[in-house]
């Protein structure tokens, strides 16, 4: 008896074992020191699980990751293991798989207008995958989301792109970390719901720091940098219940806009030195709160057109609010509460 329990006990730890294979590691190079001397290859002839190392050089391919894979630089440095798009019509890295890290490249040339949207990593219907220290410039779209859930975007740097970072229809994902500078717009989401975005830099991008439209809702943007843009912080479509806090947006037209969004929060963030509008609140805009920010040198400080939107306890040091029908209560900072109160005072003892 305890021979035929010893065995079974075997036999059920062999069967355990005998599909499970061990993870490998295959490198790639423009040389012969390598396995392969093309990304492509190597992935076409790796199973799930397993590492592509690619070591430094110009790499000119479109890649198709249909594979749960690792593909990172072996420097870990983007500036000397570079690939560039060889059909500038398709995605450079097009991830069709859960499971995949991309880490360690510059990312340059997926910029076909006519195909548009292009870009240089594409991930579609795809989870829990991870995109870090990367650099993508010159592409329609650095980094795609569509449809992909729960995935980590951190520590990469997108430039001159027509979008920087842009998710479509893709919920719960983390971008932390992340630089996104002279593009069109930085960080952009469409229909996406429950993300969430903290430190990252959206500066000098033409038109939106970060836009947050149609339908975007309960995703929260903390302590961010975004500065040089029309609107730093763009709220539009019906995007609901969003929470910003702790964020610095400073030197645009409009630090933070709302418009046709309801029941979002503005708390706790730096907004200063924009030229129209700290804080904009307009065209069937309701619920809205905006409370504890402090707002400095603002042409105006907050402007708000909707009723029912609640604006209290913000320190403003210059720039005027325009209100309708709002629900407010001011603290003014008090070092300008001196400052009047001296005045005051001078102006008395003349008298």
């Amino acid at each position: 008896m305890k021979i035929k329990v010893y065995f079974s006990v075997v036999f059920v730890c062999l069967m355990l074992t005998a599909g499970t294979a061990e993870a490998d590691t295959v490198t790639v190079s423009k040389n012969d020191e390598a396995n392969y001397t093309i990304i492509q290859e190597a992935i076409n002839n790796v199973k799930d699980g397993d590492t592509i190392l690619v070591y430094s050089g110009n790499f000119t391919e479109n890649v198709i990751v249909n594979k749960s894979v690792s593909i990172k630089s072996n420097s870990g440095n983007p500036d000397d293991t570079i690939i560039q798009s060889s059909n500038p019509g398709e995605h450079i890295f097009n991830v069709t798989e859960d499971d995949v890290t991309i880490s360690g490249f510059k990312i340059t040339g997926a910029n076909n207008i006519v195909t548009s949207p292009i870009a240089g990593v594409h991930l579609e219907g795809v989870n829990n995958s991870i995109i870090s220290n990367n650099k993508l410039s010159n592409n329609i779209v650095g980094i795609d989301l569509q449809s992909s859930d729960y995935n980590m975007l951190n520590n990469n740097t997108v430039s001159d792109n027509e979008r920087g970072i842009s998710l479509t229809n893709s919920n719960g994902n983390d971008l932390i970390n992340n630089d996104a500078f002279n593009n069109r717009f930085g960080i952009y989401f469409w229909g996406s719901k429950n993300n969430v975005l903290s430190y990252n830099n959206a500066s000098s991008n033409e038109e939106d720091g970060i836009w947050i439209e149609d339908g975007s809702n309960n995703n929260i943007l903390k302590n961010n940098m975004v500065s040089n843009s029309d609107d730093g912080i763009l709220i539009t479509e019906s995007s609901n219940n969003n929470t910003m806090s702790g964020n610095n947006v400073t030197l645009s037209l409009v630090g933070v806009q709302i418009t046709d969004s309801s029941d979002n929060m503005i708390k706790n963030n730096f907004i200063s030195n924009n030229s129209r509008t700290g804080v904009s609140i307009i065209r069937n805009s309701s619920n809205n709160t905006v409370k504890d920010n402090f707002l400095s040198n603002n042409s105006e400080s907050i402007v708000t057109e909707g009723p029912t939107n609640q604006i209290y306890n913000n320190k403003i040091k210059e720039g005027k609010i325009h209100d309708t029908n709002a629900s407010q209560t001011v603290f003014i900072c008090p070092f300008l509460i001196v400052v009047i109160f001296g005045i005051a005072f001078i102006f008395l003892r003349k008298e």
